[in-house]
């Protein structure tokens, strides 16, 4: 009787507390306050954010089929259900990739246990950059795979399914992979589920979010200090309580030898101490904390990059008392460097509920086969936010990206985060089609076997109260041959010593693959073109050619040399075309006269590359032939003012299969584009004439191939045509071939000013 009137006592005094907590203080969770966090400089440093839980089709048995893993059947026939969660909470990010070409791969979401979904469509259409409120960049079909960032808010409950698909064409099912970021809020959080049209007031905040990360640069806060370090001996103090917003390291680049001015970004170090701390809270490369651990490359996301000479770090750093910024120099004596730091002052401290940065940098290499790649092992209590993440494979492929990450947390015994593929983390998918420098993920670098990446968490950390541990696999079952360099980057309550790798200036130099360097110098440059990065091609091109000039043949030396000019010129030098009409190698004195008939009559000039048989027709005539995967054609080609008909006929080819095409007039260019494009497979009738009806064909659709080349061709004759081949997408067919298929056409409308 004694335990039985226990009992009851516990129940009243539960009911009673429950009654007391039944209207939650604070206002409602909804999408615009969700939304606001996106554009809000000093959110990623708070501590009192919501964790994240990872759900995704990772191998349930531990092995590399990180597909087609679903959480159970769907009611419906042929649909899957992906998650199923309870709230109150919110899911900050959607990624998915797999969805046939051609066909559409439909998606349901149903809030609060709702029977009819109150948002579906096709991934295509939803998450494809172009419907409201799933704009780009926070929502858009990019390197393979289709993600959104617009917060999805929910008060009872989310389940999410999708269609299984069509099977692949060899008859096996579908791959099909999915991450989903969940973040729980608690008990009895007041939250507005998401509604379908959005309320005018989630629109503008969506719209206010959208804004900053298009501009790709976060609102300038804070007050300039700047100062310009000669000698080294002292830095930079920073007075407190303040939060720091941004940090630019501009050398004076004319007193650095030009071959050590990329090796200094590994050489250099910025060291960073809180509060009167003796240890280093920031202890990496300058380059690694700009996203530059290579070269220079001048691109950006919302926390660094490089602009014009200046790289800079705008994570915000908030101190209580001080800070002390340093520059550490190793084999590369110290050279003046102005240092820009924007400081706004705070009233309130200590600096709760904001955390201070942390940075770290770890190296492993291809002597740590059979052992993961460790990014962050660390105590105390914080969250982490993300990383960047260099690999060098010396394996000849890409296969290292087959390497999932994982996070594990406090009293975790197994990680609680598990991912699906190493470019799946950073939002990329099928190991990637070109660079891209996006606000919060990107890809800096990439060329055979080489790719920088990042990815920051401002909706989806990983919150922690004791410990943290990350690691990526090295490729599957740990045995690619590999380098792997990473910065992560963390917020802790209080000031700790940086999970940096101790090592001498020469052993955290940039990783060479001897055997690629000098064959994928087309692939570099196309690069740094494909980023707006004009200087940082003539600069990667005149490094090239110092360390592997001797080695090239006269003719590609020369004409390596004749692109460089023309760079040089594009930024202000001298017209290299006098020079290298007369030059002794035939090819060069040719791409000269076609630059020069290009500029002085007026011709267009145009640059045709395939790895098939390719014939290209212009108003029903053919005018140039392609079919080498190592070699670019070129010509010119009279085309008056007025409406012109472009056709492209390719015959039958095994993946990988593209061919690409871009023409440059006086004002005006165009290049295959899958977007703009049509095709048809075997066309009857004169399917190149400017009258064909060709209303019917349909958009490929897509964002085009990989690269070209694409592996296994990785070397391409060199070719001075600037912005062509970087500014085209090869393309191939958008659907699958028909049985007895054997050409296929595309198709452009174009209209000459």
């Amino acid at each position: 009787m004694k335990q039985l009137w226990r009992i009851l006592g516990v129940l009243a005094i539960g009911g009673a507390v429950a009654g007391c907590g039944r209207t939650p203080a604070g206002p409602p969770v909804t999408v615009a306050t969700l939304a606001e966090r996106l554009a809000d400089p000093l959110w990623l440093a708070r501590l009192d954010q919501d964790d994240t839980t990872l759900h995704s089709s990772y191998d349930r048995t531990g092995g590399n089929d990180d597909y087609g893993t679903f959480l159970r059947d769907s009611q419906t026939p042929g649909w899957k259900v992906l998650v199923d969660l309870k709230g109150p909470g919110f899911v900050s990010r959607v990624w998915f990739t797999g969805a046939k070409d051609g066909h559409p791969h439909r998606f349901r979401f149903y809030f609060d246990g709702e029977t009819t979904p109150r948002l579906e469509g096709d991934i295509k259409e939803l998450f494809g950059g172009k419907m409201a409120p799933f704009i780009a960049p926070l929502a858009e079909y990019n390197n393979y795979c289709w993600y959104s960032f617009v917060p999805l808010p929910y008060k009872k409950s989310l389940r999410i399914e999708c269609e299984e698909g069509p099977p692949e064409d060899n008859g096996a099912p579908r791959k099909v992979y999915y991450q989903i970021s969940e973040s729980r809020l608690p008990r009895r959080t007041p939250v507005e589920t998401f509604t379908w049209p959005l309320p005018e007031r989630d629109v503008a905040s969506l719209d206010q979010a959208r804004t900053v990360w298009a501009a790709n640069r976060l609102p300038e806060v804070g007050e300039q200090q700047a100062v310009t370090l000669t000698d080294w001996k002292n830095g930079i103090q920073i007075d407190g309580p303040a939060v720091i917003h941004r940090i630019e390291f501009e050398p004076e680049w004319a007193q650095i030898p030009a071959d050590r001015r990329d090796a200094l970004l590994r050489d250099w170090r910025v060291v960073i101490r809180y509060d009167g701390a003796t240890n280093d809270s920031v202890n990496v490369p300058l380059g690694d904390l700009c996203g530059m651990p290579w070269r220079r490359v001048r691109a950006q996301s919302l926390y660094f990059g490089m602009e014009e000479e200046a790289l800079f770090c705008a994570f915000p750093m908030p101190i209580a008392q001080s800070a002390d910024i340093r520059l550490v120099a190793g084999r590369i004596p110290p050279a003046p460097v102005a240092v820009r730091v924007w400081v706004q002052p705070r009233e309130e401290s200590p600096i709760d509920p904001l955390g201070y940065f942390h940075a770290n940098w770890r190296r492993t290499t291809p002597n740590d086969v059979g052992r993961p790649h460790l990014i962050l092992q660390t105590q105390g209590r914080g969250k982490f936010v993300g990383c960047l993440l260099s690999v060098v494979a010396l394996d000849g492929s890409y296969w290292v990206l087959e390497g999932d990450e994982s996070i594990r947390k406090d009293r975790e015994k197994t990680p609680g985060w598990l991912g699906t593929g190493l470019e799946d983390y950073f939002n990329g998918g099928w190991y990637y089609q070109n660079v891209m420098a996006g606000p919060t993920h990107g890809l800096f670098v990439k060329e055979p076997f080489r790719t920088v990446q990042y990815r920051v968490h401002p909706m989806d950390p990983s919150r922690f109260d004791a410990f943290v541990s990350m690691e990526f696999e090295r490729g599957p079952d740990h045995a690619s041959q590999a380098f792997f360099e990473s910065v992560s980057w963390t917020y802790l309550d209080r000031p700790q010593t940086a999970d940096t790798m101790r090592l001498r200036s020469e052993d955290r130099a940039t990783p060479q693959d001897r055997r690629l360097d000098a064959g994928v110098v087309m692939t570099a440059i196309w690069n740094h073109e494909r980023l707006g990065d004009w200087q940082g091609a003539r600069d990667e091109l005149a490094q090239r050619l110092r360390r592997h000039g001797a080695q090239y043949p006269p003719g590609v030396r020369q004409m390596l040399e004749f692109r460089l000019a023309l760079l040089e010129e594009k930024l202000g030098g001298p017209d290299p075309l006098p020079r290298f009409l007369q030059n002794p190698d035939e090819k060069v004195r040719t791409a000269a006269e076609r630059i020069r008939r290009h500029r002085d009559e007026g011709l267009a000039l145009g640059v045709f590359y395939a790895n098939m048989p390719a014939k290209l027709f212009i108003d029903g005539r053919e005018v140039m032939q392609a079919g080498s995967p190592e070699r670019v054609e070129a010509a010119v080609v009279d085309l008056p003012p007025g409406e012109h008909v472009l056709a492209i006929q390719t015959p039958r080819q095994r993946y990988p299969d593209w061919v690409l095409l871009a023409l440059r007039g006086k004002d005006w260019m165009v290049g295959t584009d899958p977007r703009t494009w049509t095709y048809a497979f075997d066309p009857v009738g004169d399917w190149a004439a400017v009258d064909f009806d060709d209303s019917a064909w349909p958009v490929l659709g897509g964002t085009g191939v990989k690269g070209p080349p694409e592996e296994p061709f990785i070397w391409v004759e060199p070719e001075p045509y600037l912005g062509m081949v970087s500014h085209a997408l090869g393309i191939r067919p958008g659907g699958d071939w028909p049985v007895n298929g054997r050409t296929v056409v595309y198709r452009k409308h174009l209209t000459v000013p």
